[in-house]
């Protein structure tokens, strides 16, 4: 390891690079590798010092309050870290917004036909084909396009657009797309939080004439969205909003959004998120007309504190072919989110239409994976003269295929696909002798970036939403192998948005107000145990691997405010009111989803009071809430384990309900222990036994399946159920061919039946922190890794594995090989942390810095030697 000081990542509210702001509060992350000792961060305006922290002990995370921040200024900062072996330093620029200040700027709409209102259904009729489920692109409205033309007597020292839209929108200068960003202004719940955007103009500026040019499509604000794909959540007309302002040295000059804006209906005829886009390239120039003022900007704007979502990778097909049936069809290789672009060479007039999915039928033919209404995901095109170039704009689909109808395979002169998403940092890596393991990780990866999509998404194509539920079980793993913290840091941001009057937390973030109206009328709640505990347990995941007190202080209200509602829907400690989805997606109920929740929920609601009730006991300790504080809840979580072990568990070790995943909650909530327990735990490995060694466990108790089995002494079922390769299991899904993980364990039965199932979730993949636990051996015994266990099971059945993660304080790595006269483990220790190697009883204290360490086979136990 080298020993040159470096900082890994310097971040302003959880942003790289750019950082923008409404607020006076600054929260930096400052992480290094090499022995940090003092650091220093300086704010310059116009390359004035403004703010200087002055010489601070090195930590990862510093908190800046009631700076004087003015609004709408550009500050250069910069980050000094010193140490014993030497400095480094990082730069990084702050944009802030109005910060309060008045946009005085009007909201425009071009004149348009109002959009279409859907009609209601209730939540299974969407899984019901109905006639008009698919197909309805008359019902949608073309994307209007608007401009500003205005004239420049000389260049401005700099020139600044804040933008946003009710839709989504892009922007061009001069003929020049300003950025690459996409989507914009992003989801949000918009009745309470709408983003706006901040663009550097400057350099598309001339002088003399200047065009402002602006598409502006449906998006969240009015498009088919949710799993009803309701149309019109929060509006039936699109508007834009803007303000540009040209600094000349000084003084200000502005042009804001009112009716000298002109619109036009463009040469796109329709943009969905979920239907999709339709391009005619034929279609002729219409004349503009001026644009509607329809009120000034409102108060629920604020600066977007996210990285934009956009288009991150770039891949060509693996094959483009014709199927057994005739069609042409390009495979990607992998299923993803995004879009494909495609050049063609067809006659003026040609129409091509491009389906999406995410799996072949059993004998190689096209087939449509998602059933629902408006879940086309199809695009057109009506080609131009010459070659026509197609990418759809404002719309994104979750697919591996790609059906091309309308051009021959001669025709079609290139496609490749445009992976869709908030970028992120990546942080983690897994890999190992086992090749279906291996993959199973980059399966897991492809199905976090698939879902970082502004919001923690459940899959990129049938429902694109914030499911709290499937982020909750997932947050371990997600963290590992990326940076989550600023993204779901704003995510939960819109969740305490979105908390309402009693406490309850909405089962999705944003929650669409049709979403909510269905769920209100199925169910009789919009709340639900482990989905509406993420607001809870996200912080704490959050807290325990990056080690930022600041997550946990910003949601602690929250927090507090859903344990008093959790509490008033109990009885005797039980949590028993309102809806509960139980373990959702259990194996042997796949057919039966409503019978599995119904079967589940009570044992669920009751355990998960527990274990949120030992979240919230973790946090508050965390944050030294006061000593009697704590106590309550401790003795709230004794009566509540209690109560559940009076009301659930038999005498003989089984639970009601006798389904796996009660087991493993029962045992994992702590509601009970010694030879009950250990009788709780032998009926759960009966069970797994009976059911011919295979797993039957939803989304909710499966991430804590393999971790009981190993507490309770099933280290070899532990095993067996991870390395199973029937169904149902995680490497039966890389067996058949899986490139991203399933929504259900059997998408694909063992008969081969190719089910309308997601093929894009991520909740089953919650194993992956499992993996790196147990086979990688990185084990964070501390928050934010400041102390680490080292610990690779490497009697486990492989011959090798690496795992390595990049913590606060630097990469910390293990790799392991095993031979026949023992294991080689290669092992990086961080500075400024406490670690130690673990293998059986052997426990062996590490420095940083890099170590060899060789385990030799002496029988019982491993002996020992460092070279």
């Amino acid at each position: 390891m080298s020993n040159a000081l470096s900082i890994t990542q310097f971040t302003i509210n959880g942003q790289t690079q750019l950082a923008l702001t409404d607020h006076n509060d600054l929260h930096f992350s400052v992480w290094v590798e090499g022995a940090a000792e003092t650091m220093r961060i300086v704010l310059l305006q116009d390359a004035s010092v403004c703010w200087d922290s002055g010489t601070l002990p090195w930590q990862p995370y510093y908190h800046a309050s009631s700076l004087s921040l003015l609004p709408k200024k550009r500050y250069d900062v910069t980050v000094t870290v010193m140490g014993s072996d030497g400095r480094a330093e990082a730069r990084a620029m702050l944009c802030t917004g109005f910060m309060g200040q008045p946009w005085q700027a009007q909201w425009i709409e071009p004149q348009q036909e109002s959009a279409v209102h859907e009609r209601d259904i209730l939540f299974f009729e969407q899984f019901v084909p109905m006639p008009d489920h698919f197909g309805g692109h008359e019902r949608l409205r073309p994307v209007q396009e608007l401009r500003r033309v205005f004239t420049l007597e000389q260049l401005p020292r700099a020139a600044t657009l804040y933008a946003s839209a009710h839709g989504v929108y892009a922007l061009w200068l001069n003929g020049k797309r300003v950025d690459e960003r996409r989507l914009a202004p992003e989801t949000t719940p918009y009745e309470s939080l709408l983003y706006y955007q901040i663009y550097d103009l400057t350099p598309f500026l001339q002088k003399g004439e200047n065009t402002l040019r602006v598409l502006l499509a449906d998006g969240w604000w009015i498009g088919r969205i949710g799993l009803t794909g309701h149309s019109c959540q929060y509006g039936d007309r699109l508007g834009f909003l803007g303000r540009m302002e040209f600094d000349y040295d000084g003084e200000t000059d502005c042009i804001v959004t009112d009716d000298e804006f002109e619109s036009r209906p463009s040469h796109i005829c329709y943009a969905d998120l979920f239907m999709g886009e339709k391009w005619d390239m034929t279609t002729p120039d219409l004349p503009w007309t001026p644009c509607i003022e329809t009120g000034e900007a409102d108060a629920t704007l604020a600066v977007q504190p996210i990285a934009p979502i956009g288009a991150w990778e770039t891949i060509n097909p693996v094959s483009l072919a014709t199927t057994p049936n005739g069609e042409l069809v390009a495979d990607f290789g992998q299923c993803l989110a995004g879009v494909a672009e495609i050049r063609l060479d067809c006659p003026v007039g040609t129409v091509v239409t491009l389906d999406h999915s995410e799996t072949l039928d059993t004998e190689g033919n096209f087939f449509r994976n998602i059933l629902g209404r408006n879940k086309d995901q199809q695009d057109k095109v009506v080609c131009g003269a010459g070659e026509t170039v197609f990418c759809p704009e404002f719309t994104y689909h979750g697919f591996r295929y790609v059906r091309i109808q309308g051009a021959a395979r001669e025709q079609v002169l290139s496609i490749r696909a445009k992976l869709i998403g908030t970028p992120l940092d990546r942080l983690g890596d897994f890999s190992c002798s086992d090749e279906l393991l291996t993959k199973l990780q980059s399966n897991i990866c492809r199905s976090t970036r698939s879902n970082m999509v502004s919001v923690p998404t459940d899959c990129p194509q049938r429902e694109k939403m914030g499911w709290t539920g499937d982020i909750q079980v997932f947050a371990p793993t997600g963290s590992f192998n990326y940076d989550l913290s600023g993204f779901l840091g704003a995510w939960l941001g819109q969740m305490r948005l979105s908390q309402t009057e009693d406490g309850g937390i909405p089962i999705i973030i944003p929650t669409y107000p049709a979403q909510t109206a269905m769920q209100l009328s199925t169910n009789g709640g919009n709340t639900s145990s482990a989905w509406s505990d993420a607001c809870v347990l996200v912080p704490l995941d959050l807290y325990r691997m990056y080690g930022d007190e600041q997550v946990l202080r910003d949601n602690l209200p929250m927090m507090a405010r859903w344990m008093a509602y959790i509490a008033s829907a109990s009885r005797d400690y039980l949590w028993q009111e309102g809806y509960h989805f139980g373990d959702w997606l259990i194996p042997s109920y796949q057919d039966d989803i409503e019978g599995g929740t119904k079967v589940t929920a009570p044992v669920i609601a009751a355990c998960q009071y527990a274990i949120t009730t030992a979240a919230f006991i973790e946090v508050l300790e965390a944050l030294d809430s006061p000593a009697e504080k704590i106590e309550s809840y401790r003795t709230l979580l004794d009566n509540i384990r209690n109560a559940i072990r009076c009301a659930f568990v038999r005498e003989g070790g089984t639970v009601e309900g006798d389904l796996q995943g009660l087991y493993v909650m029962v045992l994992h909530c702590g509601a009970v222990s010694g030879a009950l327990a250990e009788k709780v735990a032998a009926r759960l490995a009966e069970k797994i036994e009976a059911n011919g060694g295979a797993l039957d466990t939803g989304f909710v108790s499966t991430p804590h399946l393999l971790n009981v089995l190993m507490q309770y002494g099933y280290k070899d079922l532990a095993w067996r159920l991870l390395l199973r390769t029937e169904s149902p299991g995680w490497l039966y899904q890389v067996v058949c061919g899986a490139t991203t993980i399933w929504e259900n364990w059997n998408a694909i039965r063992p008969d081969g039946t190719i089910t309308t199932s997601s093929y894009n979730h991520y909740a089953l993949g919650s194993v992956g922190s499992w993996i790196y636990r147990h086979i990688g051996g990185l084990h964070p015994l501390s928050a934010g890794w400041r102390s680490i266990e080292f610990a690779p099971d490497i009697h486990c059945g492989l011959t090798w594995a690496q795992c390595s993660h990049l913590t606060p304080y630097g990469l910390a790595a293990c790799r392991w090989t095993r031979t026949e006269s023992g294991t080689e483990i290669k092992v990086q220790v961080p500075c400024g942390v406490t670690a130690h190697l673990r293998l059986g009883e052997e426990v062996y204290p590490l420095s940083a810095g890099q170590h060899t360490i060789t385990a030799q086979n002496g029988g019982t136990h491993e002996v020992l030697s460092r070279h």
